[in-house]
């Protein structure tokens, strides 16, 4: 059984724990800045430390629903890192997240062969359809406040921008 440590610290949660993170979901939004800014940090650990990692927009709506198949594609093309800093970055210039001009901005930033096949293929629509079924499953059961929130090895939610500073 592992042990958790939680320290608040000027109203943010620290979370600790005797092992390591294995498996990390971040609830996140293109509208938020602190997800913008923690994400170069966040992937910075997730790949230094090998950990199974998912991330989930909260704006999981109509209007999103876009940019989130568009973001789950180019995660199996195996860019997704960089369509998610490429998102973040056009917002942050002042275009509307989830707009269609962004979206089309940014995928004719970060594309590849790779993922003009997977936009062709059945198979990988199935895949979509499954993740994106996944993630309104885990947002009805985790009701997230805020974001970025984080889910660690699927039993401890800590929410905001200084748990990442605080893992690197």
């Amino acid at each position: 059984m592992s042990k958790y440590l939680f320290i608040l610290l000027s109203g943010i949660v620290f979370y600790a724990q005797s092992e390591e993170i294995k498996n990390m979901v971040e609830f996140f939004s293109y509208r938020c800045s602190h997800c913008a800014n923690i994400n170069n940090k966040l992937d910075s650990y997730i790949n230094k430390n090998h950990v199974n990692f998912i991330a989930i927009n909260v704006d999981n709506n109509d209007i999103a629903m876009p940019t989130n198949i568009m973001y789950n594609v180019a995660v199996d093309a195996g860019i997704g890192q960089q369509f998610k800093s490429t998102y973040f970055s056009v917002v942050a210039t002042g275009m509307p997240a989830y707009a269609p001009a962004t979206l089309s901005y940014v995928i004719n930033q970060v594309r590849t062969p790779l993922f003009e096949k997977l936009l062709k293929d059945p198979n990988e629509k199935q895949l979509i359809k499954q993740k994106l079924n996944y993630a309104t499953q885990l947002l009805a059961k985790y009701p997230v406040q805020a974001t970025p929130t984080f889910l660690i090895n699927d039993n401890a939610l800590v929410q905001g921008e200084d748990f990442v500073n605080y893992l690197n």
